[in-house]
């Protein structure tokens, strides 16, 4: 698996992300969710076919100013400034979980900013009579039972094992908390965080993906975004839960791939 090139871009007086580039051609950005971002076979094809921009979360690697970053907006706010030293005026952003919320929150703020919406398994929709459950309450095992599709899968097994060093259990326990820590400043307390209000407003061309098995976040959200972003297409993958490019990413990619070629097709 190649090594994508990482840069530290400093977008503004308080905030530097982090950002994994790999790939040629077509650029799209990546935005990862609550567990954080891992350069994995998903993102490794992906760069086969697109030039991938993949930043980390504010307070995440080696992203930093989480502490200055307020709320939601904030964090928004400085997406578009990656942009801007990215030099990507309209993009095709492509986000999994929280990063399909923040992808959502960027198409419907800014409508010139985003070319194309390519939403995974986005969080945030709540609705009171089939809840999200609360990610940041659950024991490891308890999240991987809820995440994939089935929990005796080799990728569950592989999420469940612990570095054998002292030193390497202590790093990913610190990256583990520092994920989540970061993660639940946009997302705790679980419950609506207002994109309900703004979703209306999304513009741009939609694509969203949903594993068939989620029991994170439930088919009837995916019904709920699919009606509520005029003209989106909703893709399901059969034999995924809520880590569906982990657990389908070839099934991932051709979804999206289909998706950006049907438009270049119609815009000609």
């Amino acid at each position: 698996m190649a090594e994508p090139i990482e840069q530290i871009m400093q977008v503004n007086e308080q905030v530097a992300f982090d950002v994994k580039i790999a790939g040629e051609g077509e650029p799209v950005v990546y935005l990862h969710g609550a567990g954080g971002l891992s350069w994995d076979p998903f993102l490794e094809e992906l760069s086969d076919h697109y030039k991938v921009y993949a930043p980390h979360l504010p307070g995440t690697a080696h992203s930093s100013g989480l502490e200055h970053i307020r709320d939601l907006w904030d964090l928004i706010l400085c997406y578009y400034d990656l942009f801007d030293c990215l030099g990507l005026e309209s993009v095709t952003v492509i986000g999994h979980s929280l990063g399909g919320m923040i992808a959502a929150e960027l198409a419907a703020n800014d409508q010139s900013r985003v070319d194309r919406l390519i939403a995974i398994s986005p969080v945030g929709l709540f609705h009171e009579e089939e809840p999200i459950a609360d990610m940041f309450a659950m024991l490891p095992d308890e999240m991987i039972q809820l995440m994939v599709a089935d929990p005796s899968s080799s990728l569950a097994q592989k999420m469940r094992e612990v570095p054998k060093l002292p030193e390497e259990r202590i790093e990913a326990t610190i990256q583990r908390m520092q994920n989540m820590q970061a993660a639940a400043k946009f997302l705790w307390p679980i419950p609506d965080k207002g994109l309900k209000y703004r979703i209306h407003r999304i513009k741009a061309p939609t694509l969203l993906i949903w594993g068939d098995q989620d029991r994170f976040i439930p088919l009837s959200y995916a019904a709920a975004f699919h009606e509520r972003i005029a003209g989106s297409k909703l893709d399901l993958i059969e034999g995924a839960g809520h880590l569906v490019p982990m657990e389908q990413p070839a099934e991932v990619i051709a979804a999206i791939r289909r998706f950006t070629s049907t438009l270049r097709a119609s815009s000609r």
